[in-house]
């Protein structure tokens, strides 16, 4: 081959060469660009999804809010409600003539009564103090209704001779405290004619001595149901008697006197005990199956 040829051939070499290179570098550049669009594309999805994330986040964030504000809405709502009606129910009783309406609340005081049933069963037992001291009533009863001639008493009497004891004291004894305590609570003495218009005047002792004898009174009836029923269907029952003596001691010989001193706690404490021991002796003889 001729220089000339040589030459040729090498220059075609270089060309093709060049171009090889020039496509090379081109396919390179086109693979660098594709690379770049694509880091491009997956950064600005990326930051989409980011976006789109916050967006959620902060979508979630008012929603709360809103829920929380609407709870809380509900909630004054409600007890504005609340008030609203306790206001009106307040306003009824007022126009009913409730002044305190707190004072409503003593109504569940009743339940106490009954929770004491099981605590009079305990004071009464047989052979107990409370045995010994109403039989030494009933005793003492016998022995003045006879002028000291005895004081022997029969089982079947001893509920009469409580009965005795407390009907002096409900209408003799204490009637006779309450007209003291008109004729001492009205400057111009007690009113024989409208006594009961007096009633309005008293205060302090004089009114004790009033309230007090009424209080027997309304007690009385309850003490007299159960004491009749036991001497009609028990009359030997010293579980009974123990009960219905445990009344009378307890309202003659506590809360009489408690009353007229001032002594509120003993005085109710004994009302207390009192009227749970006439509803035990109900309970007793229903439990016998001798009530219809």
């Amino acid at each position: 081959m001729s220089s000339g040829e040589r030459q040729r051939l090498g220059n075609s070499l270089s060309k093709d060469g060049d171009r090889i290179a020039d496509s090379l570098r081109e396919k390179r550049d086109v693979a660098a660009d594709a690379a770049e669009d694509a880091k491009e594309n997956v950064k600005e999805g990326a930051d989409k999804v980011a976006q789109k994330a916050e967006e959620t986040k902060e979508q979630a964030k008012a929603d709360a809010e809103k829920a929380k504000e609407k709870t809380k809405e509900a909630a004054e709502e409600a007890k504005e409600k609340a008030v609203e009606v306790k206001d009106n129910i307040v306003q009824r009783l007022r126009e009913d003539g409730v002044v305190n309406p707190a004072g409503l609340q003593m109504a569940a005081f009743g339940g106490v009564f009954l929770a004491a049933i099981p605590l009079t069963s305990w004071i009464s037992s047989p052979g107990g103090v409370l045995e010994k001291a109403v039989n030494g009533v009933c005793h003492s009863v016998v022995y003045l209704g006879t002028a000291g001639r005895t004081s022997a008493i029969a089982q079947t009497s001893k509920i009469a001779a409580l009965s005795t004891l407390y009907v002096a004291m409900t209408y003799a004894i204490s009637g006779a405290g309450s007209a003291a305590g008109l004729a001492a609570g009205n400057e111009e003495g007690r009113d024989n004619k409208e006594p009961r218009k007096q009633v309005a005047n008293l205060r302090g002792l004089p009114l004790r001595l009033h309230s007090a004898h009424y209080n027997m009174m309304e007690m009385f009836p309850g003490f007299a149901i159960g004491a009749a029923l036991s001497a009609a269907l028990a009359p030997t029952d010293q579980g009974l008697v123990n009960l219905l003596g445990l009344h009378v001691l307890a309202k003659v010989f506590v809360h009489y006197p408690a009353y007229l001193l001032g002594y509120d706690q003993p005085r109710t404490l004994a009302h207390i005990i009192a009227t749970a021991s006439v509803i035990n002796v109900s309970l007793r003889l229903a439990k016998r199956g001798l009530l219809v």
